[in-house]
């Protein structure tokens, strides 16, 4: 698999492309489920980083109002900082500054973290960890918030990670992260979450085990359906007065009922995925066939999965489209389709359109609904492939 990120310019066409291992495992002692070979973080997140969170105004909009809820249920201290992990081009730091005057984002990605600078956020260019952590303990004063969005899952050393967050939180300080939920991703087939930036997918039953090892617990947790399934996870220090709320304790019931602890559900997955990339395969062939105009629609990172693992290229996508101008005039990683603009799309409706942001399907129909009205149909993968 080539990195999902990595678009190619033509003239990288010709190079050799830097591939890796595509493997996920499971561990029956703590039962986190993670990539077995993993790629090294600075291949993935540096300079010319190629996803902006403010593209999307379903996202802007979910950021409002993790603000909002920050602001009123766990602030408690104006004195105390507020640290961003992974804060991108500022689209949840510039919310959260608004309630807050001591707020810091960590974005090792230099070119987004120059966007989110250049609307007046304070951003450090480093990886989080202990020495940082340690660092940002003295100058900024302990943490009452550390919140990451999507970002948990690209730690690698999530025992460093722990480790940072009991020295920068304050004694009663909170740290709030959204990533993929593993449970939804497998009762949706949702495969194309597993890619080289996700190193883990969390249940609630192996992120309590991580954190309790270190200090640390869950006390409150909230399923989001932004990234196709998300979870929301509460924490903080084990001495903290916060109590464990309910949903902690139910989820954990449901992750046991489900069989996340279980080797055999994980084997069940990957026979389903097997059968889901077949059906992809069949339906795209058959339109192929019937000589049906398909292109893709959004150049993302779970587009790479599918395009790479179902063995769909260039001979079956005329061109993925996507609204985002740096990956404009590139080719995706592995397959070489070419991405075009949005407007190219408009300018001449194919028959069908390959969602490969299918966790976008909502936002991406409405604004599509020319498209609908000439006939088009999009095509999705998620369970199973159909046309919709």
């Amino acid at each position: 698999m080539p990195i999902a990120n990595a678009f190619l310019s033509a003239e990288q066409l010709s190079e050799p492309e830097y591939t890796f291992n595509l493997k996920a495992g499971f561990c029956e002692s703590c039962f986190m489920a993670q990539l077995i070979d993993t790629v090294d973080p600075n291949m993935l997140f540096h300079d010319n980083y190629a996803y902006f969170s403010s593209i999307s105004h379903v996202m802007d909009q979910h950021f409002a109002d993790l603000a909002n809820t920050i602001s009123n249920k766990i602030f408690y201290d104006e004195t105390l900082s507020v640290i961003e992990i992974g804060s991108n081009d500022g689209i949840l730091l510039e919310k959260i500054s608004g309630y807050s005057s001591n707020t810091i984002g960590i974005e090792p990605s230099t070119n987004v973290a120059a966007v989110a600078r250049s609307k007046g956020l304070d951003v450090i260019s480093e990886f989080f960890n202990e020495d940082l952590a340690g660092k940002l303990f003295a100058e900024y004063s302990p943490a009452q918030l550390v919140v990451g969005a999507n970002v948990l899952c690209h730690i690698p050393d999530l025992n460093e990670l722990a480790r940072a967050l009991n020295i920068v939180l304050e004694d009663q300080g909170v740290f709030i992260f959204e990533d993929p939920y593993l449970l939804d991703i497998m009762s949706k087939l949702a495969y194309d979450q597993i890619y080289d930036e996700h190193f883990y997918y969390f249940s609630i039953t192996s992120l309590s085990n991580l954190f309790e090892r270190h200090g640390l617990r869950l006390f409150r947790i909230e399923q989001i359906p932004v990234h196709g399934g998300s979870m929301r996870i509460y924490g903080c220090k084990s001495e903290s007065s916060r109590s464990v709320e309910a949903s902690v304790v139910n989820q954990l019931q449901t992750e046991s009922d489900y069989g996340l602890s279980n080797l055999e559900s994980y084997v069940a997955f990957a026979d389903s995925v097997k059968k889901s990339r077949s059906s992809l395969v069949d339906l795209l062939g058959n339109l192929q066939n019937e000589g049906k105009r398909i292109v893709g629609y959004a150049a993302s990172s779970k587009g790479t999965v599918i395009l790479n693992y179902c063995g769909v290229g260039a001979d079956m996508l005329e061109y993925v489209c996507d609204n985002t101008p740096s990956k404009q005039g590139l080719f995706t990683p592995g397959t070489h389709i070419p991405i075009v603009s949005i407007d190219a799309f408009a300018a001449d409706y194919p028959d069908y359109a390959f969602v490969l942001a299918w966790n976008h399907m909502k936002e991406i129909s409405e604004k599509e609904k020319e498209f609908h009205s000439k006939g088009g149909r999009f095509i999705t993968h998620i369970p199973e492939a159909c046309i919709i």
